[in-house]
């Protein structure tokens, strides 16, 4: 998967270093497994749930035996018996903590009042660190926010205005960006232009996001114009934690 492209386009200049990496990613198919319904890509689909509903997962392990690795689908936010916790325990582990490549497994969950909000879920198998930081994250959202208009997603792997995703929205639009990390620095999120409230009712632009940590901004956009968003970590946004938040009249 690219991670930079040949320009930096906050800063004009080249980006030199590798342009690929190797990535696993969740990926939703059709019924039985027969054709994906949309290409790869980082974070995974978005399991979208109300209060009271039952989220129901078949997962197959995707992987070829070459690769020999056990993976699984660890969700957060969401009720579950021990069986469907989809962690390795060693000799404790349960069959949907090791799902070999090929293999399949159905987990269930609930999304119960303690839901509501957004959630990461990640493999939680025996080499989850590294796959995760490979792509094997997504997030859940219960409930889906019917009145908004626009969401987005800002972490996804990418590096570099011009390579992450390029965020659009017009003027009256109600819109809630999630924003997830997924590996082992804190950050935080910030666009220029722009200021919302976090849930004590405090207006914020830089909330701080730490590992498997969610934060939404939400407003109603009022500010047209080209606005760069980014980690306000000096040295994460120099490593290419920013990208284009483009808004119309």
């Amino acid at each position: 998967m690219p991670t930079r492209p040949r320009r930096d386009e906050w800063h004009g200049r080249a980006v030199a270093g590798p342009s690929v990496y190797r990535a696993f990613v969740y990926q939703q198919m059709t019924e039985g497994f027969a054709a994906p319904l949309a290409g790869p890509a980082i974070p995974g689909p978005t399991l979208y749930a109300e209060v009271g509903d039952t989220i129901v997962v078949h997962f197959r392990n995707g992987l070829s035996d070459r690769a020999g690795q056990a993976l699984t689908m660890h969700p957060h936010g969401v009720k579950y018996n021990p069986e469907y916790d989809g962690v390795f325990l060693g000799d404790f582990t349960r069959a949907g903590g090791f799902v070999r490549p090929g293999q399949e497994f159905t987990y269930t969950w609930e999304a119960t009042p303690d839901a509501v909000g957004v959630w990461p879920y990640h493999d939680h198998g025996p080499n989850h660190t590294l796959n995760t930081f490979r792509g094997l994250f997504g997030h859940s959202l219960a409930p889906p926010v019917t009145d908004l208009e626009r969401q987005f997603q800002c972490i996804n792997g990418r590096a570099f205005a011009g390579n992450t995703p390029t965020l659009r929205a017009k003027v009256g639009q109600d819109v809630a960006i999630h924003v997830m990390g997924m590996d082992s620095n804190f950050h935080d999120f910030h666009i220029h232009g722009h200021r919302w409230k976090d849930p004590s009712g405090t207006f914020v632009d830089t909330p701080a996001v730490g590992p498997n940590e969610t934060i939404t901004a939400r407003f109603i956009e009022d500010n047209p114009g080209r606005w760069l968003y980014h980690c306000h970590v000096f040295t994460h946004q120099d490593g290419g934690m920013a990208g284009w938040y483009l808004v119309e009249p």
